[in-house]
């Protein structure tokens, strides 16, 4: 298939890609490489087929549409526009399938009761070389880079150094919380109401320790903002402030919030960098500070 990319900054760029699926985005294992900062790493899939040529979103971040048109899967033909991100791409018909009748075939007159003229001879035009593939100035490469790719296995994405760690102190919170309910409710009195009580408010705090836990093993959007939310609940107990407060500001971060939306879809590969464990050491840092607190109050009280 042949393919016309138009970027923001006016280039314009004809690329002739074989084979039957061709992956558009970010992503260096792409066969279709774009230096858009509004593209997702694979935003969109090209495929070859009986049908035709369709194209679909495999959950990019900004969606694309065709012909100005937001869709999810849809059927090109030549001379249809892919918006991905700022980056328009054409698909165009391949040269020598398209029949040209020149302007002096078509008759346009026509007088009642005069025999029809004889039917016009189809005239194909020569085949036209496609002008020489345009470079940035300079010299430099074009920033898209067609390259096909042996087809290698889905690999999950690889959690953050700091996540993992969040989802293990979730994991710990499950029987931490169990024993504190009950162990509430026997100071309380024991009695059938106080333990009633006691036995809900562990499954409760059981279940989002769980949920919390998994939820962010799989990088899951809505564990991010459930995280952000209990983070700033934490503000408030004096011990863990400091605990709160580093999770909340990892949370925000651009990079944290791209892994959430994109990692979990698009099968992405987030890096551990030195700030993401530096962020890891300081959260358990803080924790063990806040226990440390706590201990030392139980003990004056």
């Amino acid at each position: 298939m042949k393919i016309e990319i138009s970027q923001k900054g006016g280039t314009t760029h004809e690329v002739e890609l074989p084979g039957s699926v061709v992956v558009i985005g970010r992503d260096p294992g792409c066969d279709v490489v774009l230096n858009d900062p509004k593209c997702s790493r694979r935003h969109a899939v090209l495929e070859e087929g009986p049908e035709g040529i369709l194209v679909r979103d495999p959950g990019s971040a900004n969606g694309i549409s065709v012909n100005g048109r937001r869709v999810e899967r849809a059927r090109l033909q030549p001379g249809d526009a892919l918006r991905v991100g700022d980056t328009v791409l054409t698909l165009l018909a391949e040269i020598g399938e398209t029949v040209v009748m020149a302007p002096d075939d078509f008759n346009l007159r026509t007088v009642v009761g005069a025999p029809r003229p004889p039917a016009p001879d189809l005239a194909l035009r020569p085949p036209v070389e496609p002008p020489p593939r345009p470079t940035a100035p300079g010299g430099a490469v074009p920033p898209v880079l067609p390259r096909r790719r042996a087809p290698t296995a889905a690999v999950p994405p690889a959690r953050p150094a700091t996540v993992s760690v969040l989802a293990g102190l979730w994991a710990l919170f499950v029987p931490a919380s169990v024993a504190a309910s009950l162990y509430a409710a026997q100071l309380l009195g024991g009695g059938a109401l106080v333990w009633g009580l006691g036995a809900i408010a562990s499954l409760l705090l059981a279940g989002l320790g769980t949920a919390m836990a998994l939820g962010l093993r799989a990088l899951a959007p809505w564990a991010r903002h459930l995280q952000i939310a209990t983070a700033a609940v934490g503000l408030v107990l004096c011990p863990f402030t400091l605990a709160s407060a580093t999770v909340l500001l990892y949370m925000v971060r651009p990079e944290v919030k791209a892994v959430f939306e994109e990692g979990s879809r698009a099968g992405s590969r987030p890096g551990n960098g030195t700030a993401d464990a530096t962020f890891a050491l300081s959260l358990v840092g803080m924790l063990a500070l806040g226990a440390a607190l706590t201990a030392i109050a139980a003990l004056l009280l």
